[in-house]
């Protein structure tokens, strides 16, 4: 990665990471974020359960009071909760439609949601922010590729 490109990507440790997959109970009914693109977020602002894809939430780092609630609706048969750590990195990245602008445009992406699956750099992703910051969990297996995507940058 560029110098140039380092100085607006952070690499963050994720210490857990979990998907929730809801099955027939209508997510509302769950207490879940209903919408698509929607987000829960934490005391610090920090994104907790973000519906990425239909009937899925992402669950980075969550707390122990998230977990149970989860892993009791689990345990209602409403759903499942799924351990995948490795799955996901974590990457911060300031002016994000200046460093991901040749390959997805974040404003448009992000317009009517908070959060969104999608291939930047031919690397399955999952955005979140603003055009300030965006974080984005790009696929584990990706990460080097998508790092040397950003040497240009």
């Amino acid at each position: 990665m560029s110098a140039k490109a380092s100085a607006f990507v952070t690499p963050t440790a994720l210490e857990a990471c979990f998907e929730f997959v809801c099955y027939a109970t209508p997510p509302d009914e769950c207490g879940l974020p209903s919408e698509p693109g929607q987000i829960r977020r934490d005391a610090e602002g920090r994104a907790t359960l973000l519906h990425f894809a239909p009937r899925r939430w992402l669950v980075p780092t969550p707390g122990a009071a998230l977990h149970a609630w989860l892993a009791d609706l689990e345990s209602q048969g409403h759903g499942a909760l799924i351990d995948i750590d490795g799955k996901w990195q974590l990457l911060r990245i300031a002016e994000p439609s200046r460093i991901l602008g040749s390959s997805i445009n974040v404003e448009a992406t992000l317009r009517h949601r908070q959060c969104a699956a999608a291939t930047v750099f031919d690397c399955p992703a999952i955005l979140a922010g603003d055009e300030t910051t965006v974080d984005l969990w790009v696929a584990s297996s990706y990460l080097e590729s998508f790092l040397s995507a950003l040497v240009g940058q």
